[in-house]
Parts: C-alpha cells; sequence; structure tokens
C-alpha cells in the first residue's frame, strides 16, 4: 500500500493540513453503497470543505507574513489532531484493500469492486452539489500533498460512518481549539452557500450537514429563509385551485419567491406570490391579471394551451 508519505516525522502543521485535505481526493465509492451512495458522497465533500474552511480560517494557505499567529504548543495539538485524521484514512484504505484482495480471490467474476462516480452514477442534483463543493475546497489549496497517490475505494457503508463520525469530531476538536477563527469560519461559510445557486440544493445539503457540520447548516437555514420559498417542477390542471406564498402581517418584510418549470393549463386557478396585510390589505391582486415579470410561451403541442414559465415572482398572478 502506497500511504503517500502521509504522516511523517518532522512534517509541520501546514505540510499536514495540506496532506490532510489531500486526502479527499482520492476516495471512491464501490457499487456496493448502492442507493447510499450520493448522500455518503455529500457527506466526504461536507468533511472535506469543513477541514478546508478551518485551515483557510487560520490562513495556513496564504504566505507566513499573513498567517494567524499560532502558539506553539497549539500547533502541536492541531498537528497531532490532524495526524489522527490521515491515521483514520490510513487505516480505512488498508482495511479495503485486505477486502478487495479477498473479493478477487473469492470471485474473478465478481462485480463487488466495481466503483461508483459521480459524474456517472449520481442525481443530477447531488453532482451539481458534489462538484461545487469540491471546487470551493479544491480553490483554497494553494499546496498539493507529498506526492500523488492512487485512488482507493471504500466498500462498506457501516465503516464509512464511523470513519465519518471519526473526522467529524477531530474536526470539531480543531474548530474548538482556535475560537478566535470561527468568525472568519462563519464569513467563510457565508461564501459557500452563496456559491450554491439553487434553493432546492441548499435545503437538500442542509438535510446531510445538520449533524456533521452545525456552522454551515445554521447559515444554510439564514440563506433560504432569506432567498424566499422555490418551487420547481410542478402542474396545476383541471379545476385545480392553488396558491404559493406568505401571508405577511403588517409590517412584515415580503420576500420575493422562485417559482420556475411550471405548467398551468385548462381551468386551474393559480396565485403565485405574497398576501399582504396592513391598513390596505392588498387584497386587489386577488383577481387581478398582473404583467409576468419573464418570459413567457404557449406550449402549441398541447391539446390545450398551456404556459411554461420561468422567473422571480414577487406579486400574485392568475391564470
Amino acid at each position: 500500500m502506497d500511504t503517500a508519505g502521509l504522516v511523517i516525522d518532522g512534517l509541520g502543521l501546514i505540510g499536514t493540513f495540506t496532506a490532510c485535505v489531500s486526502c479527499f481526493e482520492y476516495i471512491q465509492f464501490s457499487r456496493q453503497f448502492g442507493e447510499d451512495f450520493e448522500q455518503c458522497l455529500l457527506k466526504l465533500d461536507i468533511a472535506r470543505l469543513r477541514i478546508s474552511r478551518w485551515g483557510a480560517a487560520l490562513g495556513l494557505e496564504l504566505e507566513p507574513h499573513l498567517r494567524q499567529h499560532i502558539p506553539a504548543s497549539d500547533q502541536d495539538l492541531a498537528k497531532s489532531l490532524l495526524e489522527q485524521i490521515l491515521e483514520i484514512f490510513e487505516d480505512a484504505e488498508r482495511i479495503s484493500e485486505r477486502y478487495e484482495k479477498h473479493a478477487h480471490v473469492k470471485n474473478p467474476e465478481s462485480n463487488d469492486t466495481l466503483i461508483y462516480t459521480a459524474d456517472s452514477n449520481a442525481n443530477p442534483k447531488y453532482r451539481r452539489l458534489h462538484l461545487t463543493m469540491r471546487e470551493l475546497a479544491v480553490s483554497r489549496q494553494t499546496r498539493t500533498g507529498i506526492r500523488k497517490k492512487a485512488a482507493w475505494a471504500l466498500y462498506e457503508k457501516k465503516r464509512f460512518d464511523r470513519m465519518i463520525e471519526d473526522v467529524t469530531d477531530l474536526t470539531t476538536q480543531l474548530v474548538d481549539l482556535f475560537p478566535a477563527a470561527q468568525d472568519s469560519q462563519k464569513s467563510l461559510c457565508k461564501t459557500e452557500v452563496s456559491a450554491i445557486t439553487e434553493t432546492q440544493d441548499l435545503a437538500l445539503l442542509d438535510d446531510i450537514a445538520s449533524k456533521d457540520d452545525a456552522m454551515l447548516s445554521a447559515e444554510i437555514k439564514l440563506e433560504i429563509v432569506n432567498r424566499g420559498h422555490h418551487f420547481t417542477d410542478w402542474e396545476a390542471h383541471g379545476r385545480s385551485n392553488f396558491w404559493a406564498g406568505d401571508e405577511n402581517g403588517f409590517g412584515v418584510e415580503s420576500r420575493g419567491h422562485n417559482f420556475a418549470r411550471f405548467t398551468v393549463s385548462d381551468n386551474a386557478d393559480v396565485h403565485l406570490g405574497n398576501v399582504n396585510h396592513g391598513p390596505r390589505p392588498n387584497a386587489t391582486n386577488l383577481e387581478t391579471r398582473l404583467p409576468l415579470e419573464g418570459q413567457l410561451q404557449d406550449n402549441a403541442v398541447a391539446p390545450k394551451s398551456k404556459h411554461v414559465f420561468s422567473g422571480f415572482f414577487s406579486r400574485r398572478h392568475r391564470w
């Protein structure tokens, strides 16, 4: 097994950090993960992004004169925690190699060692999130690992869960070791969240991150509130009656919402946007056909006239 010299006597804090972050790039998933593959992929991305955020907040990738001053005792403790993360990866790789060797001996024709990839096997929304999070982590790296190493695969979800749990715990200890850097990490979280343009992707990421990355989860929740609701890929037809939006009390700031890729047909009665109450309730919009903000197209192929619209609304609309 080539561990690429990840734990080397004399390797400093910055070198250990760089080696640690680089490890994530070589981890793959076997097809035995099945329907758990996508969520596990994002769990790994979250762990990588969190460690890279910690290092960026301390300026570990910057030139020496731009880095935060770290006392020698804290450097030693941080390095020890990072080395434990590296050892976790080494142990997982060693177990996976033994599993792969045994699988080939047991059945040379077995598909147990086939690999899933994000490009070929992940749902588009998971793949989109994976690529965004990977780009964020890679963009923070100005150094590479000691030397390139071969990719290796995980074969058992229970071992993956334990690995992520241990890495998450050690990363939490790193974060807690430098409380003064946590404001910088929160700022970096804002950058991460703003890079995810699809609100539905944020909600998906929050479901996965809430347990392992509380700082990221908190920022996602704030961003979702600020963005408003996201209604996408839906239909209204027949005599359906549908309203999507907020009902705001007097003095409450009205948020815009995103309505995309929907179809309204037949006699459907659809209202999109907010109802704002106050001294003069905004009731006239309930029955008013307002100008559409965006591109509206007739679907000539359908047996009845349908309208397909994608855009942002801050008012109510009726068809």
